[in-house]
């Protein structure tokens, strides 16, 4: 564009010619001076051949939270050249800032960086890195692709299990919302039989095996240090709606991840089943990190639908796989009178041998709508409908506890911390 501009400017000479023989010789002189450094910036740009570009990528990456990108250059030989560089990021990416600029000498790598948001969870995939050369004349501009094209993958926000591992070795983790637990008491779990010893409690005595025995017979327990943590995760409509770029069921994703780190480290079992219309998937109760990556693997793509959940399947899958006592944490939304009796139907099941904490993701948006001043006649509308989804909502939460269910209302935003602090909380008291 700026070198057309340029031979326009020359073409003005030409053009005023009629006036004055002088006007002909300059254009002549300003057109040769113009392809003379022309050429020359041709010959300075050769040396974009000797440029080499690599991208970086702090993986896994995460979703909803800030990523960063590295594109480093390397300049092997050459004149100083200005470097535009354009990434081709997935489409469902927000990218900030979209292009790069360097200035780049020979025998140097200059690194530029940017960050990317992914808004969905799944497998995709980075196309090629277009890059710009001008040199200080920006007469010319060379175009490269780079094929630096890679597949990633976006997990739930591994971020807020660094942030937690980081804050818990400084013991700081009031600064994300946490109440750390201190165990009220320890549960025991049945070990072995041994031969009684002057000292033990009467209350541990073993009447049947003294009477097998002819002598008297001591029950021998263990402090139980693993509970089971099952995350039950609804996947089905009510999960769809959309907050801040992310759906509801992920927020619910990455709170259990986050749940799920926090457990490893106080050394709990993780289990995971996910649901719609039918069970998607299932994990059995297990421990370690590498629990933790099963975990992250089978939620890494799992996505909302647009059908009704079936509750009663869910709950019966859960009861029959479940023979350990469990903390069953189910996220799902009371959004309406129909979906809530279906669930307080059917966890009967469930309640029978098990702790259960139902979880439900409210829109912060209902509480600013409730608050705003009405403008209009169909403010005052929506205010009423919002009113009654949130009294339907109260109703729903008070059956459930009425139930012997636990249960807790959190905004998308909150979810995480108010998980966590729940989960620690039934630690701390010893509830199951």
């Amino acid at each position: 564009m700026r070198l057309t501009l340029l031979f326009g400017v020359g073409g003005i000479w030409f053009a005023l010619s009629p006036f004055g023989e002088i006007f002909f010789w300059i254009g002549v002189l300003y057109n040769l001076a113009l392809i003379a450094l022309t050429g020359v910036d041709a010959l300075f740009l050769r040396s974009a051949d000797r440029v080499t570009a690599h991208r970086d990528l702090e993986l896994p990456l995460s979703l909803g939270a800030l990523n960063r990108v590295s594109i480093k250059l390397t300049h092997h030989g050459g004149s100083v050249l200005n470097v535009y560089v354009r990434d081709e990021p997935p489409h469902p990416f927000q990218t900030d800032p979209k292009e790069l600029f360097a200035n780049l000498h020979a025998g140097e790598t200059d690194e530029r960086t940017y960050n990317v948001t992914p808004m969905e969870r799944g497998s995709y995939h980075f196309g090629a890195l277009n890059v710009r050369f001008t040199t200080f004349l920006k007469l010319l501009v060379l175009q490269r692709r780079f094929a630096l094209e890679t597949d990633v993958k976006v997990y739930p926000n591994i971020f807020a299990t660094k942030k937690y591992k980081l804050l818990s070795q400084r013991q700081q983790l009031n600064q994300m919302g946490l109440r750390p637990t201190r165990m009220r008491g320890a549960g025991l779990e049945f070990e072995s039989l041994r031969n009684y010893v002057p000292g033990d409690e009467p209350r541990r005595l073993d009447w049947k095996a003294s009477a097998r025995k002819q002598s008297l017979i001591t029950r021998q327990y263990d402090v139980e240090r693993s509970r089971n943590l099952v995350l039950l995760i609804d996947a089905g409509r009510t999960m769809t709606s959309r907050g801040d770029g992310l759906s509801k069921l992920d927020h619910a994703v990455n709170a259990a991840m986050l749940l799920s780190y926090v457990a490893v480290q106080h050394d709990d079992r993780i289990g995971l089943m996910t649901f719609a219309d039918d069970v998607s998937q299932y994990l059995a109760p297990g421990k370690g990190t590498g629990q933790l990556d099963r975990v992250m693997e089978s939620l890494y793509a799992l996505q909302p639908r647009l059908i009704e959940s079936d509750y009663r399947r869910a709950f019966l899958s859960v009861a029959q796989r479940l023979r350990k006592r469990s903390l069953v944490i189910l996220f799902t939304d009371l959004i309406d009178p129909d979906s809530s009796e279906r669930i307080i139907t059917h966890l009967t099941p469930l309640l029978r041998n098990h702790l259960v904490l139902c979880v439900a993701l409210s829109d912060y948006e209902w509480i600013e709508l409730i608050r705003a001043i009405p403008e209009e006649t169909k403010d005052i509308y929506r205010q009423a409908v919002t009113v009654s989804i949130l009294e339907d909502r109260k109703s729903a939460l008070a059956k459930l506890s009425a139930r012997g269910v636990l249960t807790l209302d959190a905004t998308p935003t909150d979810l995480s911390v108010a998980v966590v602090n729940r989960y620690l909380k039934v630690k701390r008291e010893a509830l199951l």
